[in-house]
Formats: C-alpha cells, sequence, structure tokens
C-alpha cells in the first residue's frame, strides 16, 4: 500500500511520515522536503500512483474577532487550508497520479461542521481563517462525491493536538498518527461517512 500525505513539515503530517509498517510506503509532500522520502509539490514525475491520498497541510490563524482579521494572513490561511489542496488533487488527476486511488481523506476538524461551529460560543471558536477554510472543505468534500469517482471521500476530525496548531494539553499526535494508520489498514475509509469522521472516538460529527 502506498499512501500520499501533504503538509509533513510539522504536526500530524510529520508524525504520521515517521511512522513505518510492514507493507506501507508512505511518501511526504512538503514546500520543504528535506529528505528522500519526502517530495515537494511539483515532483508528479517522481510521485507514485498512491492508494490513499491524505490532504492534510493547514495553517491557523491569530485573529480573535472579524475586526482584527488581518487581510494577507487571512488570504494566505483560505489558500493554503483550501484552494491549495484543490488544486493539488485536480494537477495530480491531471499528470495522471490518481489511478490507483482507493480512499481519499481530508484532514478537518470539528469546526468543519457548521452544525458544531453553530453551538459554540464566539470565544470557543479559532480564527475565521481557520473556520471558514475548514467549513468549506466539507462543502467540497459533499460536492465532489456527487461525482462518479472510483474512490471514496472522506473528512476527519483529529483532535486537538499537542502540535503547534494545538496546544500542550492536547491529545499526543504520535499515537493519533498511528490511529490514522490503524484505520487506513483496517478499512476504516472504505466507505463514505456521512459527516466528519472522529478520529479518536469513531464517532460521526454532523455536517
Amino acid at each position: 500500500m502506498r499512501i500520499l500525505i501533504t503538509g509533513v513539515s510539522s504536526g500530524l503530517g510529520q508524525a504520521f511520515c515517521s511512522l513505518k509498517q510492514n507493507g506501507i510506503e508512505i511518501i511526504g509532500i512538503s514546500r520543504n522536503p528535506n529528505s528522500k522520502k519526502i517530495l515537494s509539490y511539483g515532483d508528479f514525475e517522481q510521485m507514485p500512483n498512491p492508494d490513499v491520498l491524505l490532504l492534510n497541510a493547514a495553517m491557523g490563524d491569530s485573529d480573535s474577532d472579524f475586526f482584527s482579521i488581518d487581510e494577507t494572513e487571512f488570504t494566505e490561511i483560505i489558500m493554503s487550508n483550501l484552494v491549495k489542496p484543490i488544486l493539488f488533487l485536480k494537477e495530480l488527476n491531471h499528470k495522471n497520479r490518481l489511478s490507483k486511488l482507493k480512499s481519499l481523506i481530508i484532514i478537518g476538524s470539528r469546526f468543519s461542521s457548521m452544525s458544531y461551529i453553530t453551538n459554540q460560543s464566539q470565544a470557543d471558536l479559532p480564527g475565521y481563517g481557520y473556520c471558514i477554510s475548514k467549513a468549506a472543505l466539507a462543502i467540497f468534500t459533499q460536492i465532489i462525491r456527487k461525482e462518479s469517482l472510483p474512490f471514496t471521500v472522506n473528512i476527519i476530525h483529529p483532535g486537538v493536538l499537542n502540535s503547534q496548531m494545538g496546544n500542550d494539553l492536547g491529545l499526543d499526535v504520535n499515537e493519533v498518527a498511528k490511529k490514522l494508520l490503524s484505520d487506513i489498514q483496517n478499512d476504516v475509509f472504505s466507505k463514505q461517512m456521512d459527516g466528519i469522521y472522529d478520529l479518536n472516538t469513531g464517532g460521526i460529527i454532523p455536517f
């Protein structure tokens, strides 16, 4: 099995890319590749046709309210979390790199869920850029599923991690990476779930 994962310079992507499992090849994609196991986004000729594609790259923002939004940061977040993953997927298809794909897994968030956002106070929400980009990825998931695709499409919530984008009290990022790989091996993503899959509980957060 070959797994291609984006955003491996830190956090969940880095932890996942460092896993070793017999019969599984994990190839990372990064803007700043630093090993033979990691390619840049433009290295399409070197990319194998994966069985599983993980769109993981993301960034958070620092604004606390609408009127504090920084235009440059907001634009960068929307590009990083939403536009670039979608266009990367499109280019992979254009370069005939999706011919063996069985599962597309989008690393979203509980904030990908409009129903979850609705039930939170403003103080409990991250920045506008993060929420909007993640919610838009959930909409993308629902739309692309309407096409006749030979692979499943799912969006997941990995939990709050003890990584740069999370906090020190978050879940151990290495254990979460192992759980994600285990779920892939156990064909959890061979079906399309009606909502955001909570990686740690196995539950579904409604769209």
